[in-house]
């Protein structure tokens, strides 16, 4: 008997039992559309975490400075010596010292840098945009990113190099101000903040761009967010106003390295800690291997969740080729009488058990499909709101072929002892079989 013979043969048998066959699809079905679910939100959530990192500056390495031998407790007081509060470094408490300017300027000198500069701690009071007479608070000053900013864009152009006159704010004063973004681009704003001696002084920015509201985790969420850009040069001389003079000028708690490529980040990494083995270095490579890392183990727990419903489901296969063998006693001491081998036997219930799996897959991807096509029409702009990107099922082909190998695989093994059952039967005690 060919291949195609026992499939056909397969099919012909799972109609026989219709009841018991559908139930047992069914239970595969509910395996197969939980575990494609999972993978479809494992996929969204992966997909929403990249975008929102590809927000920041990426070959940007942070450096800080922990305390020697600060290994438990509260660190000793020392007046010559000004320390940060505890905070966290690679998931343990440390006590971080203000990095000098001459310790800064040093990485400079690491061969595949390309810029270093402090981790400036400024604030504004104000922003006044040209002919208007009212000002408008500043919540945060954020420094120029390296990273694409293009898609970001309301209006104007993120510069590509950046000048001390230049600033890009964000879409909450264009709201605030009832205009539209592009009617703000080549405007002047006025930014007023206090100096070390705590007298206001002013700087005239030109308004370069307009940031759209960003949605997810991160600066700038909320849409009554007063956050404006600045060039690091530009943030460097205000700075310099603020704390010129004052005790901890020119300490940092932070530094920032940027890269010339992304391939230096290793070496780049080895030489800044041959200058001090207290130095911590950190990057988005970090942050995006501790995500991935969560993210993983979720989608393997809920992943087993949907294993013990697929486990339960095998032993109905079992259970529905045993009672197959049994009804079936007869046809098979038949066929083995009229010389089909014991081989053919095993593969035909074989079949029949991977065939189950996968209409019970079937099923189970297709109601998984229409609850992705649901969900993320229905919720499309929620789901932009809170940074999904408007999409919270994401099923890729590749996670159908998982499903569908895996429940295949899972059907064949679950069929080996009904089928090896099967291929013991004697003909002669089959075909006497009541």
């Amino acid at each position: 008997m060919r291949n195609i013979d026992l499939l056909r043969r397969g099919l012909r048998n799972m109609r026989r039992n219709k009841s018991r066959t559908v139930l047992t699809v069914l239970a595969l079905s509910i395996g197969a559309f939980t575990l494609t679910l999972t993978l479809g939100l494992s996929n969204a959530l992966k997909t929403s975490v990249n975008t929102q990192l590809a927000q920041f500056a990426n070959g940007v390495l942070t450096v800080t400075l922990a305390a020697e031998n600060q290994k438990t407790g509260v660190a000793e007081f020392n007046a010559n010596v000004t320390a940060t509060k505890s905070t966290q470094i690679h998931g343990e408490r440390a006590t971080i010292l203000l990095l000098s300017k001459e310790q800064i300027d040093a990485f400079a000198k690491i061969s595949g840098v390309k810029r270093v500069w402090p981790g400036y701690n400024i604030s504004a009071e104000y922003l006044q945009l040209e002919g208007n007479a009212k000002k408008y608070i500043i919540d945060d000053i954020i420094e120029q990113s390296y990273s694409d900013q293009t898609k970001n864009m309301l209006a104007g152009t993120y510069p590509a190099s950046w000048s001390e006159s230049d600033i890009v704010l964000s879409q909450s004063y264009a709201d605030t101000l009832g205009l539209a973004p592009s009617d703000l681009i080549s405007k002047t704003v006025t930014v007023g903040f206090l100096d070390a001696k705590g007298k206001n002084v002013e700087e005239i920015f030109t308004i370069a761009g307009v940031l759209k509201k960003l949605t997810g985790f991160g600066p700038g969420r909320s849409s009554a967010t007063g956050e404006i850009t600045l060039s690091i040069d530009s943030i460097a001389k205000i700075y310099e106003s603020e704390f010129a003079g004052i005790r901890d000028y020119n300490q940092f708690t932070y530094a920032n390295v940027l890269l010339q490529t992304a391939g230096n980040e290793t070496s780049v990494r080895d030489a800044i800690a041959a200058l001090n083995k207290n130095y911590s270095v950190s990057s988005l490579s970090d942050i995006v291997s501790q995500v991935k890392t969560v993210l993983n183990t979720i989608t393997y727990a809920l992943a087993g969740f949907s294993g013990i419903a697929l486990l339960a489901a095998a032993f109905g296969i079992i259970n529905t080729q045993l009672m197959s063998v049994f009804e079936r006693t007869k046809e098979i001491g038949l066929l083995k009488a009229l010389g089909m081998p014991n081989k053919k036997i095993r593969h035909l219930f074989s079949i029949e058990a991977i065939l189950i799996g996968l209409l019970g897959a079937s099923v189970g991807i297709i109601f998984a499909f229409l609850l992705e096509l649901f969900v993320n029409t229905v919720f499309k702009q929620r789901l932009i709101d809170v940074g999904f990107g408007g999409r919270a099922v994401i099923i890729t082909l590749t996670s159908v072929l998982v499903v569908a190998a895996g429940l295949g695989l899972l059907s064949f093994i679950a069929g080996v002892f009904p089928a090896r059952k099967a291929q013991k039967l004697d003909p002669i005690q089959a075909l006497r079989e009541e």
